[in-house]
Parts: structure tokens; C-alpha cells; sequence
């Protein structure tokens, strides 16, 4: 291990390193607990920004760690999450009563690990960086003990959870007994020479659940409404997206590495889970009373609509998951941050019924929660219409015309119950006067800047655009 080894993996360095940190303030002074810990973490994130900036593109560690344009771009969406959820998180922690050091650790912990889990180029470092980051997550997911809907969820998450994490780790073991490395190069490598076997094409294929587990693919989806709705809130605008971006880069470097496998057409069984995600994600979250179950269904569609672009792998597949990615981190992060404003009553349900006529009596928030609600339902002026159609125009060009029309008509549905909000908000009486309402500046201020930058990137998405295709030109060898 060299010098530049180490200063290579400095972004992590940054996270678990204040993560410690904050941990020994909390234990020795936690006086400093309102005023330090969350400018702290706030402050760590723009610090790993920054070393991943610094960092220069390249190997290191043997080959096993990656720094590229590509990983810098998955990686600005998973800090952009992270930023977000953080700033949310001030004025419910304090409401709650749980403003602990423990919880920006944790948070930052989890960013690390899906940095790691970004970067890395090897299937056990990858394993290594994904139970890393779900440990945390499992423990944010309970973090408020004092609701049990809350410790539910995270045992429905954990459970799930290693049962994803054992199919990950035999698919990793098949792929290494038919190729004899576990670097995704390697086997790439390896697949191509010859007609895969059985048992590379079955390690594949664990690969994709496992990864599928974590996006929230049908039909691996079952915990997500359950997690979503048991979770603090804005906990849930950091778990719903970033998880979602660093298991995306790792399955597309995964299909990548089986494309030329001759005999093996692994983007069938990604088309298929495609579809069953956009319609099971669509037709559940049309009959969801609660906003965060209905926000979780929504969720699986998004990633079946994601997945379009990943059915022909090509150097567009890269550019197009870029897009939808950042485009889902703002308009998801931005809705559950007005969430955890308006349910204040923590433990009950969040019925969309309760929103009537609220848009008018919290301007900011409902315009905010609006936005985020077109956007959601690929509307323009919006980035998640441009995500929508960087991802379908891919389909189209690649001969998967059939693909894009199935997310066209699901689309379709989907904006029924996006636009039942918008409604819910601003047509119809108000049932009753909102009770326990905080003022809460730091979720209101997550929630204004997400939606502001989703009109911003939908109005002049061109510099987004070129900057997101230079960083997935490169990608994978592209």
C-alpha cells in the first residue's frame, strides 16, 4: 500500500473520520450537541466533496479502487442525498427529542460505505462496502425507539436484508469458481472468451436480485413500504435514493462486464423486471391512502423506468441512469422533506387526506411538496420530465421501442396519483386545522432548495447534461 493509496480513499477517510469524531464530542461534550453536530456533518459532506474532487482519476490499491469521471458523478448524487436528508433532519430531531450524535454518524457511515461501494471495482470489496453502509442504515431505520412501527420496519429491513446480502455473496462465489477472479474486469474478460456456464449465468443473475433487493425491484420490493413508513422521514429521503445510486452503478458494471458473454442475454431479465416494476410500483401506489406507502410504490416504478436504460447496455445507459438518478434524488429527497414538516405526530399514518387545503396555509411547503409532485410524474418545466425522456429516447434509439411504450402508459398512471396531491392541496376545503405543526426552518429549507433546483435543471438542463455525458463517456471502458 503506497502513500497515494491512501490519499486515494480520502473521501471515506473525511466521513468515518468525523463520524468518530462527532461520536467522542457527543460522549465528552455534549453541551456542544444543538450547535456543533449538525454543522459538523453538514460540513463533513462538502469536505468529502471536496477530496473527491481533489482525488486524481485512476487505480489504486492494486486496481481494486476506482476514481473516474463516472464515479465523481454517482458520487456528487449520493453526497446531494446525503446533504439533503441532513438539513431536513435538524428540526425533527430536535421535535423528537433524539438529536444525538449517533445519528449523524451513522449517516455519514452509510455515505462512506456507498462512496466505497461506488468506487470499488472488485466483488468483495463491493460486499465489504454494502454491509457497511446497510449496518447503518438498519440502525437509522429504528432510530426512534419510542415508536414501534419504527422497530418493526428496520427488523423487516434487516431480515430482508441478509437474505439479499447472501444472494449477493453466492453469486459473487459462482462467478469466482467459473472465472477465478472477482474482479469485474476479469470476469468480463472471462465470459467473453467462450458460452457462459450454468453457473456463471446463475451468478449473475444472484447478482441482480441482490442488487435488485436494494432499488426496490419487483419482486424485491416487499420491504420498502413497511421501512418507509416506520423510518423518521427525513431519514427516508436519504434512504430511498442514495442506496438506490450506488447499487445502480454496481449492477450496471455487473451487466457490463456479462454484455458480451456470448450465449447469455442477461438485459431480458432486466427488461422484465423493467416492467414489472413500472406496473406492480404504478398500480399499488394508485390505491395508497398514506403518502410515504404511496411515495415507496412510487419509488419501484422509478427504478422499472431506470432499469429501461439498462435493457441495451451501451455508453447512453451511463449517461441516461446519471440523469434519472439525480433528477429521482431531488424530487424524492424534496417530497419527504415536506413530509417530515407536515406529520409532525410521529408513529400515526400520513394520510394525503389530511393535506386538503393545506397548499394555501403553508405556501412554501406546498408549492415545494408540488413541485416535487410534477416532477415526480415526469411534468415539464421539470428535470423529471428530462430524466423521463433521456431514458425513453435510449429505449428508442436502441431498438427497445416496445420498453419505452410500457413506461409511456405507466407514466401515465402514475401522474394520476401525483396530481391527486396537487389537488388534495389546493382544491379541496380544508378538512382541519393542522395540529402540532412545528415551525421547522431546517426542513422547510431542504424542501425549497429541492425544488428549486428541479426547476432550475428542468428549464436549463443543458449544462447538467453535458457535464453528466463527459463523466459517462469514459465509464466502464466506453
Amino acid at each position: 500500500m503506497t502513500q497515494a493509496d491512501v490519499w486515494s480513499l480520502a473521501p471515506e477517510i473525511v466521513l468515518t473520520g468525523a463520524g468518530i469524531l462527532i461520536l467522542l464530542l457527543e460522549a465528552f461534550t455534549p453541551s456542544l450537541r444543538r450547535a456543533f453536530t449538525a454543522l459538523a456533518a453538514l460540513s463533513t459532506l462538502v469536505a468529502a466533496w471536496a477530496a473527491v474532487a481533489w482525488v486524481p482519476e485512476g487505480l489504486s490499491f492494486g486496481g481494486i479502487v476506482e476514481h473516474s469521471p463516472v464515479t465523481l458523478a454517482f458520487t456528487l448524487v449520493v453526497l446531494l442525498s446525503a446533504f439533503l436528508g441532513l438539513v431536513a433532519s435538524g428540526g425533527y430531531l430536535r421535535r423528537e427529542g433524539i438529536l444525538t450524535g449517533e445519528y449523524h454518524a451513522l449517516f455519514l457511515w452509510a455515505a462512506a460505505g456507498m462512496l466505497f461501494m461506488l468506487r470499488a471495482t472488485e466483488l468483495l470489496t463491493v460486499f465489504v462496502a454494502l454491509e457497511t453502509l446497510s449496518l447503518a442504515l438498519y440502525a437509522l431505520c429504528a432510530f426512534h425507539r419510542k415508536v414501534r412501527v419504527g422497530t418493526e420496519a428496520a427488523i423487516k429491513y434487516f431480515l430482508m436484508g441478509a437474505f439479499a446480502s447472501a444472494f449477493v455473496l453466492y453469486g459473487i462465489a459462482l462467478l469466482y469458481g467459473e472465472t477465478g477472479t472477482t474482479a469485474l474486469a476479469g470476469i468480463g474478460e472471462a465470459l467473453a472468451l467462450g458460452e457462459v456456464s450454468l453457473l456463471a449465468g446463475l451468478g449473475v443473475l444472484l447478482l441482480v436480485a441482490g442488487f435488485g433487493f436494494k432499488m426496490s425491484l419487483v419482486p424485491f420490493h416487499a420491504w420498502s413500504p413497511d421501512a418507509y413508513q416506520g423510518a423518521p422521514s427525513p431519514f427516508v429521503a436519504f434512504l430511498s435514493v442514495a442506496p438506490k445510486v450506488a447499487s445502480a452503478l454496481v449492477l450496471l458494471r455487473v451487466l457490463t462486464a456479462s454484455a458480451e458473454a456470448a450465449g447469455f442475454d442477461v438485459g431480458q431479465v432486466v427488461a422484465a423486471l423493467a416492467v414489472l416494476s413500472m406496473v406492480v410500483g404504478n398500480l399499488l401506489a394508485l390505491v395508497q391512502r398514506d403518502i410515504k406507502r404511496m411515495l415507496a410504490y412510487s419509488g419501484i416504478a422509478h427504478m422499472g423506468y431506470l432499469l429501461i436504460a439498462m435493457a441495451t447496455m451501451t455508453p447512453g445507459s451511463y449517461h441516461a441512469v446519471l440523469v434519472y438518478l439525480l433528477a429521482y434524488a431531488l424530487m424524492n429527497a424534496g417530497a419527504f422533506a415536506v413530509v417530515a414538516v407536515l406529520y409532525a405526530r410521529t408513529g400515526e399514518q400520513h394520510l394525503i387526506s389530511e393535506l386538503s387545503g393545506w397548499g394555501y396555509r403553508f405556501p412554501w411547503l406546498g408549492a415545494a411538496l408540488a413541485v416535487c409532485m410534477l416532477s415526480l410524474g415526469g411534468l415539464p418545466p421539470t428535470v423529471g420530465f428530462i430524466g423521463k425522456y433521456v431514458v425513453f429516447i435510449h429505449a428508442v434509439q436502441n431498438g427497445d421501442l416496445w420498453l419505452a411504450v410500457v413506461g409511456v402508459l405507466t407514466s401515465i398512471v402514475g401522474v394520476f396519483y401525483y396530481l391527486r396531491i396537487v389537488y388534495t392541496l389546493y382544491m379541496r376545503p380544508e378538512e382541519h386545522a393542522p395540529v402540532g405543526v412545528p415551525r421547522d426552518l431546517w426542513g422547510g429549507t431542504a424542501a425549497v432548495l429541492a425544488a428549486v433546483a428541479i426547476l432550475l435543471l428542468g428549464v436549463l438542463p443543458g449544462a447538467l447534461l453535458d457535464w453528466l455525458w463527459r463523466g459517462a463517456a469514459g465509464a466502464a471502458g466506453f
